[in-house]
This record gives structure tokens, sequence and C-alpha cells, in this order.
């Protein structure tokens, strides 16, 4: 018997979030299609936003280059895992996702690292709602990208 969609997403997503904490979320690349691709929409435009903030905070303060750099790139692969599970156009009239928005730093390195820690918060407090609609598979992905955020929050402060 050849394992479901759902079953391939749910369960890389699982044991990749178990194992390897945020390195490798979710691996499947089946899309999806219908009313979760509202859903996907939605979290991959919050993964470029945090892109676009962390390139912002980088650029305004390279000292914090090496702390940050790392949780950028968990961004990144959490955007790639996203856009592979996306149908252009499925359900929600979008040609393509939204682009990366310019997003400017705070001036102060504190006032810059408190803006990551809120913005992964509210991204992270987002995919637990988000996991409440979509789902099992795509819930497991969101819930393991949205524990990743979290941790990054908490790794800022």
């Amino acid at each position: 018997m050849t394992p479901t969609r759902r079953a391939v997403l749910g369960g890389t997503a699982a044991v990749l979030a178990t194992a390897t904490g945020c390195t490798s979320v979710g691996q499947a690349d089946a899309p999806l299609a219908g009313p979760e691709v509202a859903l996907l929409d939605g979290a991959i435009q919050n993964e470029a936003r945090l892109i676009a903030l962390y390139d912002a905070v980088i650029a305004a303060h390279q000292g914090l280059s090496g702390r940050l750099a790392p949780l950028r790139d968990h961004h990144v692969q959490h955007l790639a895992v996203l856009k592979r599970h996306y149908v252009p156009g499925s359900n929600t009239g979008t040609a393509t996702p939204a682009p990366r928005p310019a997003v400017t730093a705070p001036a102060r390195e504190a006032s810059a690292l408190s803006a990551l820690r809120s913005a992964e918060r509210k991204a992270a407090t987002a995919h637990a709602d988000e996991v409440r609609r979509a789902s099992p598979g795509l819930s497991q992905l969101l819930a393991a990208i949205g524990a990743c955020e979290a941790g990054h929050a908490q790794e800022l402060t």
C-alpha cells in the first residue's frame, strides 16, 4: 500500500522536528490544494516577513550576524518547504505568493533583537492558530515550524 500524502508529510515533519529541532522541517514534496492553500499562503508570507526582518537587522547590526544568520537560515528552510506544498492559484486567485516586503531595522541593537523576538513570538502564535484549521499533515508541519519559531524567540531573550 502506498502511503498517503498526509502520512508522508505528517510523519516526516514529526520525525524531523523531534530528531533535529528546526534544522530540517518537513521534507515531503506533495503540493496541497483547496482550502489549505490559504493557510499556506499566509504561512509563506509570514516566513517572507521574518526573513526580511532578519536581513534588515543583520544589515544594520553586522555584529549580530553570527548569532542571527543560523536563525534566518531556518526561516529560509521553512519557506522552501512551505513553497513545495503550494499550488499557485489554487483557491486563492493568487498566481504566486507575495514578494518579500521591505523592512527597516530598529537603530538600536537591543531594539532590533526585541523586534525579532516579538516577530518570532507572533509567528509561533499564528502557527498555533493555523494548526487548528489545517488537516493533520499540514498541522504537523505548521506545528513544527511554530515550535522552531518559539525556540528562536527564547534564544533571542
